[in-house]
């Protein structure tokens, strides 16, 4: 359908295309002339064109610029957000506490790979997902690395987590990448995540059993990336740690305690930055090789 409509009645301002005799006066012969109505007198409109002429022009030697589609068309082959999660998901597993009650409904993480055509769409597809499960927070692939990629702290505890839900050929892959993701960047970026928590939950003067086990979780992570800084591996917090995090979780110390705690594991994370065997930085060189070979082998795929 012509993006162009006959106007009853046009005001002042409006922007128009000019046909007929009135057009043939000047370049552009018989394909109309761009322009702006700028009066309307006895039935007829004087229009200014865009080479700075005006001319007179009766209302059938108009037609209007109708306004541009407000709604993009949905990337190519994503569909809705929960059917790209499900259909094309990488990897997922659970995250977060392991809750005691086996019919509690886990902190999942997943990683989902769009359509590589979608990306040539005026509309991107969502670099993250809530979904498909109550519990669920989905990444794009591209998302997930650069998070990664910064040492996001549950980016890299889902990577090791040993809960899996779900392993695709390809998250096999994402997994033995798993390496390149790994520096000494973890220090500082773990810090940084486990101060914003704390900032955030030290705002209330008596914290809930909900915030309690919100900084368990942010002081594990401390554990977990002193793990991966001594051993590059995750590793299981020991005996000691373990309950003085399950008096954190239950909300048996004082907060002062948990505080002191979190500086605590701090410094036993900087201390294990100083003689970690990690890089300096991550190897993004080749994660961005994997993921654009991801991409060309799915426009390979779907071609």
């Amino acid at each position: 359908m012509s993006r162009l409509s006959a106007p009853t009645r046009v005001p002042a301002g409006t922007q128009v295309v000019v046909h007929g005799t009135a057009a043939d006066a000047g370049p552009g012969t018989g394909r109309g002339l761009v322009g702006r109505v700028v009066r309307e007198a006895d039935g007829t409109y004087t229009v200014a064109l865009t080479d700075g002429r005006l001319v007179d022009a009766a209302p059938d030697q108009l037609s209007t610029l109708a306004d541009p589609p407000t709604e993009l068309p949905e990337p190519v082959g994503s569909g809705v957000p929960d059917d790209l999660v499900v259909t094309r998901m990488l990897y997922a597993a659970a995250v977060g506490h392991q809750p005691a009650d086996p019919g509690a409904e886990p902190t999942v993480r997943a990683v989902f790979q769009a359509p590589t055509a979608a990306f040539w769409s005026l509309r991107k597809p969502p670099e993250q997902v809530a979904g498909p499960g109550v519990s669920w927070l989905s990444w794009e692939v591209e998302q997930f690395c650069r998070l990664a990629l910064d040492a996001d702290p549950v980016c890299l505890e889902l990577l090791w987590s040993p809960r899996r839900v779900w392993v695709s050929d390809i998250g096999r892959e994402l997994l033995d990448l798993r390496p390149a993701f790994l520096s000494q960047t973890i220090s500082a970026a773990y810090a940084d995540h486990v101060l914003a928590g704390f900032t955030r939950l030290a705002g209330d003067d008596e914290p809930d059993d909900e915030q309690a086990a919100a900084a368990a979780d942010l002081l594990r992570l401390f554990l977990d990336g002193q793990a991966l800084l001594r051993t590059g591996d995750a590793g299981v917090p020991s005996g000691e740690h373990r309950e003085r995090l399950a008096a954190v979780r239950a909300g048996a110390l004082p907060w002062e305690q948990v505080d002191a705690y979190r500086l605590e594991l701090q410094q036993q994370l900087d201390e294990a930055a100083a003689v970690s065997f990690l890089p300096p930085g991550p190897d993004t060189a080749r994660v961005d090789a994997w993921l654009s070979d991801l991409r060309r082998r799915d426009l390979d795929a779907t071609s």
